[in-house]
C-alpha cells in the first residue's frame, strides 16, 4: 500500500492518486459532494478554508472524521470560530492557526470553545515570539485548557519523557509521508517545504532527510533543540536567526523540568 498522505483540493479527487487524502475545499456542500465516489476509508481528514462558509452540512456528514478549521488572518477572522462549534457534536475539530499579530486572541477562543489547535509559526519575528511566549504561558498556567495547542503540546511531552519529536512530526509535515496538490493539480511537499526545490527520495526516513537535507545550518547541528526542532524553523529561509524560537523551546523544557519535579514529589500510594 503507498504509505503517502496526499493534501488536495476537492476538484482534484478525480486524479488518480493511490494513498491517504486529506482533502480540503472551502464550500462543504461541495466538498460532501466530491468525496460521494470515494472510499471512506482513504479519506484522513477534511479541511474547511473558508471559516465564513456555512458548516451545517458537514454536522451529522461522516461522524467521527477529523475536520480542520484553517485561519490565515486570526485577528479578524477568529470570531467565526463561534459559526462552527456544532461540529465538535459528531467530529475531532481542531484549528489551525497562523502565527500573525494578534494570533492570541484566535488562540484562547479556540480552546475556550474546545477546540484544539494546530499553530502554523512560519518564521516568527520578534514581536511574534513575545505573543509566542505569552501564549506558551497561557496553555501551560490557565487551568481551564482543555484542548491541545500544538506544537507547544508535543514538544513538552517530548522535553518531559526525554524522546523529543521533531516539529516535522508534531505538526503533520512529515516530508517522508505529506504530499501537497495544487489548485492545478501540481505536486510538492507539503507546509513550509512546499515549492522547496528537493529532491524527493521515496525510502527515506525522517531522520535522513533531517540529517541530510533539513538541518544542514551549522547553527542547527550545534543547537541543543535539533532533535525537537528538527531544523524546521530554517526553511523557507534558511538564514532565519533562531534566537527566539530557542527560548520558547528553552521556555517548554523548563515547564517538563517544572512538571517532573512537581509529579516526583507526590507522595507514592501507601494505600493496599
Amino acid at each position: 500500500m503507498n504509505p503517502l498522505i496526499y493534501n488536495i483540493p476537492a476538484h482534484r479527487l478525480p486524479d488518480d492518486r493511490a494513498g491517504g487524502l486529506i482533502v480540503r475545499a472551502s464550500d462543504p456542500a461541495a466538498l460532501i459532494a466530491a468525496l460521494e465516489p470515494e472510499d471512506p476509508e482513504r479519506v484522513i481528514a477534511v479541511q474547511l478554508l473558508n471559516l465564513g462558509a456555512d458548516s451545517e452540512p458537514l454536522n451529522a456528514w461522516a461522524p467521527g472524521l477529523p475536520i480542520e478549521l484553517v485561519m490565515r488572518d486570526p485577528a479578524a477572522e477568529f470570531p467565526l470560530l463561534y459559526r462552527h462549534t456544532n461540529l465538535l457534536d459528531n467530529h475531532p475539530v481542531r484549528v489551525a492557526i497562523a502565527v500573525a499579530p494578534d494570533f492570541g486572541k484566535a488562540v484562547k477562543t479556540a480552546v475556550a470553545l474546545d477546540f484544539a489547535v494546530r499553530l502554523e509559526p512560519g518564521q516568527p519575528d520578534p514581536a511574534l515570539i513575545e505573543e509566542l511566549a505569552t501564549v506558551l504561558e497561557f496553555y501551560l498556567r490557565q487551568p481551564t485548557v482543555a484542548q491541545p495547542v500544538e506544537y507547544f503540546h508535543g514538544a513538552l511531552l517530548g522535553f518531559y519523557h526525554a524522546e523529543p519529536i521533531p516539529l516535522w512530526l508534531i505538526l503533520d509535515e512529515n516530508p517522508n509521508v505529506v504530499r501537497y496538490i495544487a489548485d492545478d493539480g501540481a505536486e510538492s511537499l507539503s507546509g513550509r517545504l512546499a515549492g522547496a526545490h528537493l529532491t524527493i527520495v521515496p525510502d527515506a526516513d525522517l531522520p535522513t532527510w533531517i540529517e541530510q537535507t533539513l538541518a544542514t545550518a551549522e547553527d542547527c547541528r550545534t543547537c541543543e533543540f535539533l532533535k525537537s526542532c528538527g531544523g524546521y524553523f530554517k526553511w523557507p529561509r534558511f538564514d532565519y536567526d533562531c534566537v527566539g524560537v530557542k527560548r520558547v523551546f528553552g521556555l517548554l523544557q523548563e515547564a517538563a523540568a517544572e512538571l517532573r519535579r512537581d509529579l516526583e514529589a507526590v507522595p507514592a500510594d501507601q494505600g493496599p
